[in-house]
């Protein structure tokens, strides 16, 4: 039996299933039509219903799927290439499954291994594995809740460093390692004390705010001097990231030349760093702060950071100094051949690019449109641009040329003091990447919750909304004059993408 056979059984199989326990062919081959079925067309699948969807569903071109079942962020696009397809199954597997930690041995010490080793989790880390921060390839499952450990989220940690930049404070990781292998001390535990802060509408509605206070108890090195700047990251979806590494770096340079002089002074900007894969200076657009270049840039930092698993772009373990304890624990590789091969690190890359992008829904709902005609009134789609188009030099040529539509920029933007962070590259600490909205909709079905924002401060599409300040305060100030129908009728448009 092939691996195209196999694969089949295996996306199949939970069909084949429902089958028999349905009374019936008919009753069976109706339940497989609906929008809760995955399709596997391995190349030649008949892809007319492309041609026959309302186009404003296809919100990642033919990169689309229209399956809304409890995993709408987790499928592979229609009709991959068999080859694609099993790279695809792979890469996924890596996503799903959790590293374990190290046993002083290297994959090819040991005969016999068996499927894909997952060894070298840590010795410092926050996550063992991707899923564990990106549940069904969306956000965190459990939003952090005070007192509890932070799953899904971790607090960066920086002071100046005297030249106008930021630097780790003297004895810790920029990322507090709030978890650790046996024998290890973490590096310390973080906490957030929610304040609320009330507010009103102009038409008398009133609404409360989170904001966060943060705190840092167990530390293992040291206290923190006190200017740390504290600042908490959550994990964003991963779906449509291969259609938005396709737009081409001219596309996003022209959506900051189209915003000079912009009447509401909003002036998204690139950031610009140093691919860690080939040292060169490039364009960011991946990450809440737009600081890595690339899907594989992200996965290999996502991996090092997130979970102390070295790959072919962090080779080093990164214990610091006086981490003895860190330094002497078990590897589960070498700088030579490290935790997370060059394959892995390839099928993960290929994984994420081609997730694919659920289909937009209620198209047609009254107040869905009506929403739609208050989002774009009030200028959100400056920055939260509706349609993009793919560029043409992709190595996987089905990105390539894709009209897309993610409601996003990918650049930099000004978000007022009240979400004011830490800088990085060249974002200020008040500057955010505008994050994509295709999918949030389904956010509330894939992860249980809608906490929004980089902190999870936000409850929901509104407060999101009033968080808004900076270069986004003109169109929040519109949003805040609508009527309470009116503002119902755009979250209702937010909840159609």
């Amino acid at each position: 039996m092939n691996i195209r056979s196999l694969l089949q059984i295996k996306r199949r199989l939970p069909f084949y299933l429902a089958a028999l326990l349905l009374a019936g062919g008919a009753l069976a081959a109706a339940w497989w039509k609906t929008q809760y079925a995955w399709r596997d067309g391995y190349g030649d699948e008949d892809m007319s219903y492309f041609t026959q969807a309302d186009p404003r569903a296809l919100s990642g071109g033919d990169m689309t799927v229209f399956h809304t079942g409890f995993q709408p962020f987790a499928q592979s696009p229609n009709n991959l290439p068999w080859q694609y397809e099993a790279i695809f199954e792979d890469g996924d597997g890596i996503f799903d499954k959790n590293f374990i930690p190290g046993d002083g041995t290297t994959a090819s010490q040991v005969s016999n291994v068996g499927g894909t080793r997952r060894r070298g989790l840590g010795p410092l880390f926050n996550a063992s594995g991707c899923a564990e921060c990106h549940f069904r390839d969306g956000r965190v499952e459990r939003p952090y809740a005070s007192g509890d450990e932070m799953l899904g989220m971790f607090l960066r940690l920086s002071v100046p460093d005297g030249k106008g930049g930021w630097k780790p404070p003297e004895g810790y990781h920029h990322q507090l390692h709030d978890r650790a292998i046996a024998g290890v001390p973490p590096e310390g535990k973080g906490h957030i004390d929610w304040e609320e802060i009330p507010g009103q509408f102009p038409d008398g509605e009133t609404y409360t705010l989170r904001q966060p206070n943060f705190r840092v108890t167990d530390l293992a090195h040291g206290p923190l001097p006190a200017d740390t700047i504290i600042e908490a990251r959550t994990s964003p979806p991963a779906h449509g990231g291969g259609l938005l590494e396709a737009i081409a770096d001219s596309t996003l340079l022209g959506f900051a030349e189209e915003q000079r002089n912009d009447p509401d002074e909003v002036s998204g900007k690139p950031n610009y760093l140093t691919d860690p894969g080939s040292g060169k200076r490039v364009l960011g657009r991946f990450s809440l702060k737009a600081n890595e270049p690339s899907l594989r840039a992200q996965a290999a930092g996502a991996s090092f950071n997130d979970m102390g698993v070295t790959s072919p772009i962090y080779r080093h373990e990164g214990c610091l100094p006086h981490q003895k304890e860190c330094a002497a624990a078990k590897h589960g590789g070498t700088p030579e051949e490290p935790e997370l091969s060059a394959k892995q690190l390839e099928d993960l890359t290929i994984y994420l690019q081609l997730l694919a992008v659920p289909a937009r829904r209620n198209l047609d709902d009254p107040m869905v449109l009506r929403g739609e005609e208050l989002f774009q009134q009030s200028r959100c789609n400056v920055c939260h641009v509706d349609t993009v188009k793919t560029g043409d030099t992709h190595p996987i040529k089905r990105l390539r040329n894709q009209t897309i539509h993610p409601y996003t920029d990918l650049l930099l933007h000004d978000m007022g003091p009240g979400l004011s962070g830490r800088p990085d590259g060249e974002a200020t600490a008040q500057e955010w990447r505008t994050p994509p909205l295709w999918g949030i909709g389904l956010t509330e079905r894939s992860n249980h919750h809608t906490n929004f924002l980089h902190d999870q401060r936000a409850r929901g599409f509104q407060e999101a909304i009033l968080w808004h300040d900076g270069e986004a305060a003109a169109a929040k100030k519109r949003f805040m004059d609508l009527s309470r129908e009116e503002r119902a009728m755009l979250i209702r448009f937010l909840e159609s993408l």
